[in-house]
């Protein structure tokens, strides 16, 4: 599993990290019932990935393709931090069931939206700015990054 890991580019990390995310969140979606709060087995973990992912691109991916795509990249941050805020709300715990869910639900289109644009247009560019090359040599180190973060 190890070497796999180390041999991803950071644009297969980076999907495979959308993927799981939205696994997440659908799993949090069918166990909302009764336990709105950070105790959630699944929110904890999905929320420190989160943390660490987004640190990770704005840190390692977003700097090289800024001159070329800086609005694309300061909606992503901006995007970014929407989640961030949406995930301090979810941690709270202190809101009733219903508002929780809209809150995750909130949060699960703002990173619906995000994701389609981000493989539909940055990680193409930053493919083909970066080179196959320096995509790979990101991988590790987008993971490395991603774990400090979180």
């Amino acid at each position: 599993m190890q070497q796999t890991a180390m041999n991803e580019t950071i644009i297969d990390h980076i999907k495979k990290d959308h993927q799981k995310t939205m696994e997440h969140i659908a799993e949090l979606e069918k166990r909302v019932q009764g336990r709105p709060s950070s105790d959630n087995p699944v929110f904890a973990p999905m929320k420190k990935e989160l943390l660490g992912h987004m640190a990770a691109e704005e840190k390692l991916l977003y700097p090289p393709l800024e001159k070329e795509m800086k609005q694309k990249i300061q909606d992503a941050i901006k995007e970014h931090n929407e989640v961030r805020q949406h995930l301090e709300h979810l941690s709270a715990g202190t809101m009733p069931e219903d508002e929780w869910a809209r809150h995750l639900q909130m949060m699960k289109q703002g990173i619906q939206h995000h994701v389609q644009e981000e493989e539909s247009e940055i990680l193409p560019a930053a493919r083909k700015m970066l080179g196959e090359d320096k995509i790979r040599e990101l991988g590790p180190q987008f993971e490395r990054m991603e774990k400090e973060n979180k």
